[in-house]
Order: C-alpha cells, then structure tokens, then sequence
C-alpha cells in the first residue's frame, strides 16, 4: 500500500514540529545552566566570606568559652 500526499504531509508536519520542541527544550535548558552557574557565582562570592568569617567568631567564642571554664574550675 502506498501512502499518500495527505499521510506524507503529516508525517513532516509532525516531524518539524518535534524538531521545533526539541530546540526549545535545549534552549530553555542551557539559560538555566547560565542563570544557576550566575547564582553559584553570586552565593560564592558573597556567602563564602560570609562563612569564612562566622568560623571565625564560632573559633572566638570557643576560645574564650573554655578559657572561661579553666579558670572557674
């Protein structure tokens, strides 16, 4: 059985349309690798000093917590 014009055309109708959805998908896909590569940057460079300094203080208060507790003994 031979297909016809009308099935042919369906077929690549079809097809394209796949095609279309395919490229939107990808697309969508790599801006959200660059908007989450964008905040990764943004939260490293603002959270990790952040946290660099709260180590820091947690280290300070430590020191001075078991300081406190030698010389109450």
């Amino acid at each position: 059985m031979k297909a016809t014009r009308k099935h042919k055309d369906f077929r690549s109708r079809q097809a394209h349309q796949t095609s279309y959805q395919y490229r939107i998908s990808k697309a969508v896909k790599v801006v959200a690798v660059i908007i989450g590569a964008v905040i990764g940057i943004a939260l490293w460079a603002i959270a990790k000093p952040i946290l660099r300094g709260l180590g820091w203080l947690i280290s300070i208060l430590t020191a001075i917590g078991a300081i406190y507790w030698i010389l109450t003994l």
